[in-house]
């Protein structure tokens, strides 16, 4: 995962509510880029930020009503993400949201920031760091603002994601994984230029998607 952040750190990626009629306030998929050489490069002490797509679609256009609320759940979301592009459009009679922008790299377990990518030692797997998306202090604020938008409005802390992962890597572990369309319990192998791995379900519903990385080059 990598790529990250900008004013403060402090918004980032989770878009779930930028259209209150969006279906559970879960994304369809986010999408977050990472590479190798800039995960050294925030272990180095340097301001490393990751880039991430989050895709939100409704069935129905939005009436005036939903249609102002997007606007305001916006405006909230600006307060607390890196947000760089914001855009909806009507597709097959519904609405489709996509969000781009931008999320930090912390080596930390924990960080202020309402999302940010955490990258620390792995604790399980010797000579490994762990990577993994992380909600920080600030995300309760987030969803406390958007309720306050529309009281039904609860945001999912995690969506289904998919990971890029380029550069290299003697050692590569995610679970849970999908790569190529094939699930794996466990995906594991070299790292050599890319790979995308997709990462859903209960699983993840509490804890954020994520891998394990040798960070030898």
């Amino acid at each position: 995962m990598l790529a990250m952040i900008h004013r403060s750190t402090r918004r980032i990626l989770m878009l779930s509510a930028v259209a209150i009629a969006l279906a559970g306030c879960r994304a369809d998929e986010v999408e977050l880029t990472v590479n190798s050489t800039q995960l050294r490069s925030a272990l180095a002490g340097n301001e490393v930020v990751a880039e991430f797509q989050a895709v939100f679609t409704h069935d129905r256009p939005l009436n005036t009503r939903q249609s102002a609320q997007v606007d305001d759940v916006w405006s909230v979301l600006d307060e607390y993400m890196d947000i760089s592009d914001f855009s909806r459009e009507n597709v097959d009679g519904g609405l489709k949201v996509t969000i781009e922008g931008e999320i930090p790299v912390r080596t930390s377990r924990t960080a202020r920031d309402a999302y940010y990518l955490s990258l620390t030692e792995s604790r399980t797997f010797n000579g490994l760091h762990r990577v993994t998306l992380q909600a920080g202090e600030q995300f309760e604020a987030m969803r406390e603002a958007l309720a306050a938008v529309n009281f039904e409005l609860d945001m999912a802390q995690y969506h289904p994601t998919v990971m890029t992962v380029t550069g290299r890597s003697s050692r590569l572990i995610a679970p849970s994984a999908a790569v190529a369309d094939e699930a794996h319990l466990v995906y594991e192998d070299r790292l050599d230029g890319s790979v995308s791995f997709r990462q859903a379900g209960e699983g993840f519903d509490q804890t954020g998607p994520g891998f394990f990385i040798r960070l030898d080059g």
